[in-house]
């Protein structure tokens, strides 16, 4: 009897330790896995456009849930799985509705941008105007003090910015520690403010000043373009939404009969941006069967590490993605060249 109480005793004990590490675990990480990597064809619809690719392009997404008591060897198991600090996800504090909101804003802003620039390419007159205005300064931020909620930022280092992910990648292509000249207006002045960066969260080799940034749009685009992204928020799917839109426009197949996934940020200047989770967007390529992979030019490193069959093809922006689907088209037709 004494034994099978000291038994019960010892199993409670147990359970009460691993409620407490699940708990903790939940609170403060996250798991980072692969996600979905789905046809754009069925995402995109294009006024007039024409969805007559024999291959596809793919959006690459991935997924992310609080952690449990088993995520630690999971993630150990696993190349592609990851154990984060909850704050390189959400950042600190932030309340959650909040965070996926600036995230919907992201994606909105990435939608109508991947529409300008595709029409742009191929010869339609667009307008579109961007607002980057500043939803929170992050308690530990540096900016603490100078910068306010409701701020718009105008330039960086004295040049005009046009959308928020192009905010962001200039402040981050410092090294941390290096001040940032921020342009911004507030109450319909125009301001100016030197900010000491910090390392980013997510990077620690890119700079940050601990702002939360989203973007306001206004557009008038002469072709009507609709994209329905599903669970799908952010930034990142910008370059897989033109190379979409204009391969309904365009007559050719742009695909060339190949299955071609991607990532990357899309700016008005046709540049295209890194993003995060890139290892766990080439297996979930690589899982749907893809052959390339489109990647920005910060991301290369990782893309080649994580890839164990897809070619990575890196891009700086929109016509070196559209010389790579060239060189994908040469060799399906058994040609080569410069």
């Amino acid at each position: 009897m004494v034994r099978r109480k000291r038994g019960a005793i010892a199993l409670i004990g147990v359970l009460l330790v691993a409620g407490a590490v699940h708990g903790y675990l939940a609170r403060n990480y996250v798991v980072v896995a692969p996600g979905p990597a789905e046809s754009l064809a069925g995402m995109v619809s294009v006024e007039g456009g024409v969805r007559d690719a024999k291959g596809a392009f793919l959006l690459t997404a991935v997924t992310s849930h609080p952690a449990g008591i088993l995520s630690p060897v999971a993630a150990a198991m696993s190349p592609v799985v990851d154990l984060v600090p909850r704050s390189q996800e959400i950042p600190r504090g932030m309340d959650m509705r909040k965070y996926l909101k600036i995230m919907e804003s992201m994606m909105r802003e990435s939608e109508v941008i991947a529409g300008a620039v595709a029409l742009r390419k191929l010869g339609y007159h667009v307008h579109v105007e961007t607002v980057v205005r500043i939803e929170e300064v992050l308690k530990e931020s540096p900016a603490r003090g100078l910068l306010e909620e409701g701020d718009v930022i105008l330039a960086v280092d004295g040049k005009p910015v046009g959308t928020a992910d192009e905010a962001v990648k200039r402040i981050g292509a410092r090294s941390p520690g290096t001040p940032v000249d921020l342009t911004v207006s507030r109450d319909g002045r125009v301001e100016d403010f030197t900010v000491q960066t910090v390392p980013h969260p997510e990077d620690r080799t890119r700079a940050a000043v601990g702002i939360l940034v989203s973007p306001s749009i206004t557009h008038d685009l002469p072709v009507r373009i609709s994209i329905n992204p599903r669970e799908i928020k952010g930034s990142s799917a910008g370059l897989m939404f033109t190379l979409e839109i204009l391969d309904q426009l365009d007559p050719r197949d742009l695909t060339s009969g190949q299955v071609i996934a991607g990532t990357g940020t899309i700016s008005l200047d046709e540049a295209v941006g890194p993003i995060g989770g890139v290892k766990q967007k080439v297996a979930a390529a690589e899982r749907a069967g893809a052959r390339y992979f489109l990647v920005p030019i910060e991301n290369e490193r990782a893309a080649r590490m994580a890839a164990t069959y897809l070619e990575v093809m890196p891009v700086g922006d929109i016509d070196d993605a559209l010389r790579a689907l060239e060189e994908i088209a040469r060799r399906g037709n058994g040609t080569s060249g410069e």
